[in-house]
């Protein structure tokens, strides 16, 4: 157990670390002749950033701006919903939990006077309660995947995140404007995660193949869509400092092996800077996607590339949307590190990573059960 207290950083300071904190990628270049040699610098700058931080930002990936435009449309005319007509299509009722999910809250240690949140710091053994006077998640998001089949086995046997895709009727929201753009970009987001990880493995020493059985089979890949609400600022606190507001996500690492996100115009996804302990925003970046490794590659790669803390604090006076691609690939692939060592015991601070032969069905279980419902 680690406690750190994270420290206030400068609107201008902030700008200069995110900056060097999460490098901007043009990965055009490597798209067009993933064998070229002179995508050397693409390769070097990603692995850099993989061991530094885990976040990097990509732009020449090759999906449109007015896509991204249409998913934030059909997202907010899904979020725009009733309570009710929303709840009518929620996770808890659907096979693969795929759907609506309203607000949520991390367990975790108890702060005075604060209700909990749950930390967990996977780039470092344990989990690390930071001090900072926030209080729930306020987030509402909407879940999807890949459309399984009701009939296919893996869902009939209830596998994680193993379910058909569940869709408001034309009479509550038509299929012009939410369904189909949605299913355009998951498409779109999918093939572009799977060219990421053909880029990352190019940054590690075990061939261009090495996520290859990673990238079929039985693989998750959810697809959520979220609204935050702005933030209220605690009681008794200081509504100028963002540090004592309200969080839209609680301080945590993601699960997967990478996560794209997509962002609107408004701010508000911060990075634990390893160094000086302050949150860091990342400025959204017009047609831009932020790119993270998530707790498995960390895994695989014996924690050299680290899965970072990070939260979303929404201090603008509007709403804001985004949209976050997990893949967490085979359900089945095993989370030995690459190199053939011993899996070390708490090596992204998740129990049961370190035992050999642990899946990803099973780490993701693990997860959200320490997650959502607290360590057992």
């Amino acid at each position: 157990m680690c406690t750190t207290t994270p420290t206030s950083i400068s609107t201008r300071d902030s700008e200069m670390l995110a900056s060097k904190l999460v490098p901007t990628i043009d990965i055009s270049p490597f798209l067009l002749d993933p064998t070229s040699p002179l995508i050397g610098k693409i390769i070097g700058t990603a692995r850099k950033a993989c061991i530094e931080t885990g976040f990097f930002q990509i732009i020449g990936h090759g999906i449109s701006e007015q896509l991204q435009s249409e998913l934030f449309e059909a997202s907010k005319q899904f979020f725009a919903l009733s309570p009710e007509e929303k709840q009518s299509l929620g996770v808890n009722t659907k096979p693969g939990r795929k759907g609506y999910d309203s607000a949520e809250a991390y367990n975790g240690e108890k702060l005075p006077d604060l209700k909990e949140v749950l930390f967990e710091n996977s780039a470092s053994p344990g989990n690390c309660t930071f001090s900072d006077h926030l209080v729930d998640a306020t987030r509402m998001s909407f879940f999807l995947g890949h459309d399984n089949s009701p009939e296919d086995p893996a869902v009939l046997s209830h596998r994680f995140f193993m379910g058909p895709n569940v869709w408001p009727s034309n009479s509550l929201l038509a299929s012009s404007a939410f369904r189909e753009p949605v299913e355009r970009y998951f498409t779109a987001i999918n093939n572009l995660a799977i060219q990421v990880l053909d880029l990352l493995a190019l940054t590690l020493p075990y061939g261009r193949d090495v996520f290859s059985n990673f990238k079929t089979g039985h693989v998750v890949a959810p697809l959520r869509l979220l609204h935050y609400p702005p933030s209220q600022p605690l009681r008794g606190t200081d509504p100028s400092n963002s540090d004592q507001a309200q969080l839209g996500a609680g301080a945590h690492t993601d699960f997967g092996a990478i996560t794209i996100l997509l962002q609107d115009t408004n701010p508000g996804l911060q990075v634990l800077h390893p160094r000086t302990q302050g949150f860091v925003p990342v400025p959204p970046i017009p047609g831009a996607f932020v790119v993270n490794v998530g707790d498995m590659l960390t895994a695989w790669t014996g924690g050299v590339y680290k899965s970072s803390v990070h939260r979303v604090i929404n201090d603008n006076p509007v709403d804001r949307y985004s949209a976050a691609f997990f893949f967490n690939g085979n359900l089945d692939c095993v989370l030995d590190p690459l190199d053939g060592r011993e899996p070390v015991q708490g090596t992204e601070g998740v129990d049961g990573i370190g035992t050999k032969g642990w899946t990803v069905e099973k780490h993701m279980i693990k997860r959200i059960q320490q997650a959502y419902r607290g360590r057992e």
